[in-house]
């Protein structure tokens, strides 16, 4: 196999990518729309298809060898984020340093496994929040998709006012539901304004 010697020097993921997409030109792919079109020239359409067909005799050698290393450097690849978040302080803290500064109102959700440790973190809404906005659909959709064993729900004041208000109780209330027919923890839901975080698990609000 005659290897191409830019494959033996990539140091950077983000080398390997723009190896990866100069190797498209050679399938006059120099687009999303384009490199969409040539998938379904190809009736590739799933992954399991992709990975065949890069792993076949129809792909060139220099394309396969670099989306093979793609392909590792993702299944390697893990978030920098804390391992564990053992306490509520930990947590509001955590979400209290996050959300610093930010102007717009946010709700994030924070998925954990049986062990605490972050599955995954997501911004779910921005901008001014309401029930019909922020609806527990959209948060527990996602707790499906990582099949996580509880859920830490924070959203920012970015007046700076802590307390929670009749909508932060009614959304609170509805994950609560929510949270009991999925099997879902509901571990807190953290109100955050200037560096500063309210528990409303620890201060017993419900």
């Amino acid at each position: 196999m005659n290897l191409n010697s830019n494959h033996c020097f990539v140091n950077t993921d983000l080398e390997l990518l723009a190896q990866l997409f100069e190797q498209f030109k050679d399938y006059k792919i120099s687009s999303f729309k384009e490199l969409e079109c040539f998938l379904k020239r190809k009736r590739l359409t799933s992954f399991d298809e992709l990975i065949q067909f890069v792993t076949g005799p129809n792909c060139a050698n220099e394309l396969a060898v670099t989306a093979e290393e793609v392909l590792d450097r993702l299944r390697q690849a893990s978030p920098h984020r804390k391992a564990i978040l053992t306490s509520s302080v930990e947590v509001g803290n955590y979400l209290a340093d996050k959300l610093v500064g930010h102007k717009q109102e946010e709700l994030w959700a924070l998925y954990v496994d049986n062990g605490s440790h972050i599955i995954a973190e997501k911004k779910l809404f921005q901008g001014t929040l309401n029930r019909s906005v922020a609806h527990p659909r959209e948060i527990f959709r996602w707790a499906v998709i990582y099949g996580c064993a509880g859920i830490f729900i924070a959203h920012n004041h970015p007046s700076g006012k802590l307390m929670p208000s009749s909508s932060d109780f009614k959304l609170t209330e509805d994950l609560q539901k929510a949270a009991k027919m999925m099997k879902i923890d509901l571990l807190d839901h953290f109100i955050i304004g200037q560096g500063q975080y309210l528990s409303m698990r620890e201060k017993k609000l419900f």
